[in-house]
């Protein structure tokens, strides 16, 4: 397995939409970091390369990224060689729509001129992702993706307003179904271009609701990215989760999760942690992504160190990169 980096990481301080050190941020009432460990990007920066900076500076040997990050095709193509340059892999992501309906899913306007990212679009409850249609945008990010020379693309669908598992609105069973179909129309262009596409369970569904359907499309093209902690969001056991979703698996997230189980308002919560702080049975997982996952000697593990805004990022991203490295050492391959 080989370590990589997640953008998400450093969201707080290196997405235009989300950095703290903007007015935009200040004005929210949310707490700004008042110690930084690292430098954030200059607000003209071409953030990508300032994440292959962060993924170097750490020793991590892969990179993930939404696509739209990566600007026009002749700016993702550079932006790949850049990284093959100094041996990073790059996979890449897109936000989606997976349970539009057919008026929104639209697959008459599914060429890649038909969507664009915007970041003035963004924020940190919605994508900056805007087209005629859920497959335009599809289209468009699996486009960036082969001219960057990325071979995995993630299709995440959580986002607040989309559907979810416990919207009462619909069964989870017809959800599910519009899913299969939606992403079945993605498998001919993506076997065209030689992409993986991966569904990415985002606090959203189950792991094993998505191994259905990826079960129902029945495409090589279609896999999973199995986040360690998201199982934990949606009531599933992270355990029974990867035991489903490793034979599918072709990346992972690697985070942590702390669960209060009752609090004084008798209900549960959840709290990010440094990885090793928290309720994630890491190790346990690993070894079951080790067994039953193939290609597992070359599995992506890519860090997503999620903090609230006034958290260092950087000490918390320091202290799991080393919880990783000295206590789980002998799956790493770089």
């Amino acid at each position: 397995m080989r370590l990589g980096l997640s953008a998400e990481t450093y969201r707080w301080i290196a997405f235009p939409w989300m950095r703290t050190d903007t007015s935009k941020f200040r004005a929210t009432g949310h707490y700004a970091p008042y110690t930084l460990s690292t430098a954030p990007p200059k607000l003209d920066a071409f953030v990508p390369d300032w994440l292959l900076a962060r993924s170097v500076a750490h020793g991590l040997k892969v990179l993930t990224c939404d696509v739209g990050l990566l600007g026009d095709i002749v700016q993702a193509r550079a932006f790949g060689q850049r990284c093959t340059a100094v041996g990073v892999e790059l996979l890449g992501s897109v936000s989606l729509d997976l349970a539009a309906g057919p008026d929104a899913w639209d697959t008459a306007s599914s060429t890649p001129d038909a969507a664009r990212f915007d970041a003035e679009q963004a924020s940190s409850l919605r994508t900056g992702w805007i087209g005629a249609s859920e497959m335009a945008i599809a289209s468009m990010a699996m486009t960036l993706a082969k001219a960057a020379g990325i071979s995995t693309l993630s299709l995440v669908h959580g986002q607040p307003g989309r559907a979810h598992r416990y919207d009462s609105s619909e069964p989870v069973a017809r959800q599910l179904d519009r899913m299969a179909s939606n992403a079945s129309s993605l498998v001919p262009e993506a076997a065209a271009l030689e992409l993986t596409l991966a569904l990415e369970p985002h606090m959203d569904f189950r792991c094993v609701e998505f191994v259905r359907v990826i079960e129902a499309v029945g495409s090589s093209n279609l896999r999973l990215v199995f986040d360690v902690a998201n199982p934990l969001s949606v009531n599933e056991d992270p355990l029974d989760a990867v035991v489903r979703a490793a034979p599918y698996t072709v990346a992972t997230h690697l985070r942590d999760m702390r669960v209060q189980a009752l609090t004084e308002i008798a209900t549960g919560a959840f709290f990010h942690a440094p990885i090793g702080e928290g309720s994630v049975p890491l190790a346990e997982i690993l070894q079951v992504l080790n067994d039953e996952c193939p290609n597992a000697g070359q599995l992506p593990c890519c860090l997503k160190v999620v903090t609230r805004p006034e958290h260092d990022v950087e000490a918390w991203l320091m202290a799991s990169v080393a919880s990783v490295r000295e206590n789980h050492a002998p799956y790493w391959s770089d």
